[in-house]
C-alpha cells in the first residue's frame, strides 16, 4: 500500500501518520502525541544520518517511548482512597501512627541531606518521582551506569540510617 505524497518536508510529512498509527494503537492521543514529540525532539538533536530515514526512526522510537511509558504507568498505578472498597482501605487502629509516620519523614530529609548532591540527586528522581535511570542519566549529563551506582550508594545509606524505623 503506498502512502500519499505529501508537500510538507522531512519529518513533517509523517507526523499525522505517526500520531493516527499510534493513537489507533495505544488507544490515547495525548500519549502518542507525547511520545512522538519526545521522539522528534530525539531525532532533531541526532546526526544527519538519522534523518535521512526519519520516517522509520521516528515510529520505532515513538513505539519505544510509548511502551517506557505503559510500564512505568503500570509501577505507578493510583487508586484514590475513597474509590477502594471497605476492605482494602488502610486500618487506623493505631493513634501513634501519624507521629511515627511524620517521624520517618523527617528522619528521611535528615538522611537524604547528607549525600552528596548528585547521589541526593539520583535517587530522589529515581525512587521517589519514578524516573527510569536512563531518564535521570539524559537529565544529569551523567552515564547510565554512574546513575545506577549513586542509586545503590544512596539506597544502602538510607537502609543503614533508617533501620531503627524498620519493624
Amino acid at each position: 500500500m503506498s502512502r500519499p505524497a505529501s508537500s510538507r518536508p522531512g519529518w513533517l510529512a509523517c507526523y499525522d501518520e505517526l500520531i493516527g498509527a499510534w493513537s489507533r494503537r495505544s488507544g490515547n492521543r495525548h500519549d502518542a502525541e507525547d511520545a512522538a514529540h519526545d521522539a522528534i525532539e530525539q531525532l532533531l538533536r541526532g546526526d544527519a544520518s538519522v534523518a535521512v530515514k526519519a520516517r522509520g526512526y521516528l515510529f520505532q522510537v515513538t513505539g519505544h517511548r510509548l511502551i517506557d511509558r505503559w510500564r512505568r504507568q503500570r509501577r505507578e498505578q493510583h487508586v484514590p482512597l475513597d474509590e477502594l472498597a471497605e476492605h482494602d482501605q488502610p486500618a487506623q487502629d493505631d493513634p501513634d501512627a501519624p507521629v511515627r509516620a511524620s517521624r520517618l519523614a523527617d528522619d528521611l530529609a535528615r538522611v537524604l541531606a547528607e549525600l552528596p548532591p548528585k547521589c541526593r540527586e539520583a535517587f530522589v528522581l529515581n525512587r521517589i518521582e519514578g524516573w527510569t535511570q536512563a531518564e535521570v542519566a539524559a537529565c544529569m549529563g551523567l552515564s547510565k551506569n554512574m546513575i545506577e551506582r549513586y542509586v545503590m550508594r544512596a539506597i544502602e545509606h538510607v537502609q543503614e540510617r533508617l533501620r531503627e524505623h524498620n519493624p
